[in-house]
């Protein structure tokens, strides 16, 4: 009995020594440094400049990232919350916030301010394969897939979807044939014999119209001088009508709306899908003739 109880009074001794080395033994941990404290949810606005390049100007609203700088359009809300996880960044490495030049920070290649916080993209440590970034108190080394969110021209962070999140189209007017909602019901209707006759189920119909709710381009493009090969008419439910121009057809089809100064890049594939009637959507329909949808 007596021996247990100095067993136990041993085994308690030297729990009780582990616990005080693991108390007092220094943490060999990297340290973890944050670049800001703001959250993401919270951000109203955000400001990107590469190079001496004109700053480009996003605010969020109701709709979302817009930008106001240097057009007006849509932000493309992936791209822009890969630039705000800035704010959740944290580096291994704090310097002072001196010597700028030797990390490439006396002339940043990019600044990035969101809400009242601002980084500076400097050089690029090539040891370590990080970048240098100015921000806040101290210079930080931060992984590069933070300088590869940066654009590299403004529609970069342009919206590569046709319509917006609060968008819903209720009727399509091609000229040649027509797709109206009546009472929560899609109908299609051919009112041109330049068109082959098309009959389309119901279900056959709303995969069209939530492809063109859906529609995403493969890339957008700044507004040229191409005259339309033709265009139609979009009426939403917010009693808007949009104008849609057909710009170019082949290989890839180019549109654009005609409130956006943007033009979208639709595959071949989309196109088709997109311009022919539901239910024949073996060969696209000739473009609509531009005398059907006047510009706005």
């Amino acid at each position: 009995m007596k021996r247990s109880l100095l067993i136990n009074a041993a085994l308690l001794a030297a729990v009780v020594l582990l616990g005080l080395v693991a108390w007092f033994k220094p943490s060999s941990g990297t340290p973890s440094f944050a670049l800001a404290s703001l959250k993401a949810t919270d951000v109203k606005s955000l400001e990107v400049v590469i190079g001496g390049s004109t700053p480009l100007l996003f605010a969020r609203g109701e709709r979302g990232w817009e930008m106001a700088q240097p057009f007006a359009g849509r932000g493309d809300p992936v791209q822009i919350q890969k630039l705000l996880e800035l704010l959740d960044a944290k580096s291994s490495v704090r310097l002072p916030a001196e010597g700028l030049a030797r990390y490439g920070l006396s002339e940043p290649i990019a600044r990035v301010k969101i809400a009242d916080r601002v980084f500076s993209f400097g050089a690029v440590n090539e040891m370590s394969r990080e970048i240098y970034v100015l921000a806040a108190d101290g210079i930080y080394l931060l992984p590069l897939h933070y300088a590869a969110a940066l654009p590299k021209r403004p529609l970069d962070l342009v919206s590569k979807q046709l319509f917006a999140a609060d968008e819903a189209p209720v009727a399509f007017d091609f000229g040649s044939f027509k797709v109206e909602q009546t009472d929560g019901k899609w109908a299609l209707q051919m009112t041109s014999t330049s068109v082959p006759a098309a009959t389309a189920e119901a279900d056959d119909i709303q995969r069209w119209v939530d492809d063109w709710r859906l529609a995403g381009a493969i890339g957008v493009r700044p507004p040229g001088k191409t005259k339309p090969v033709g265009a139609l008419q979009i009426k939403l439910k917010n009693g808007e009508t949009v104008v849609i121009k057909i710009l170019e057809r082949g290989d890839n089809t180019v549109i654009a709306r005609s409130d956006e100064p943007i033009e979208y890049i639709l595959s071949g594939d989309a196109a088709r899908r997109l311009l022919a009637p539901p239910g024949n959507l073996a060969a696209a329909a000739p473009a609509p003739a531009p005398a059907t949808a006047p510009a706005k």
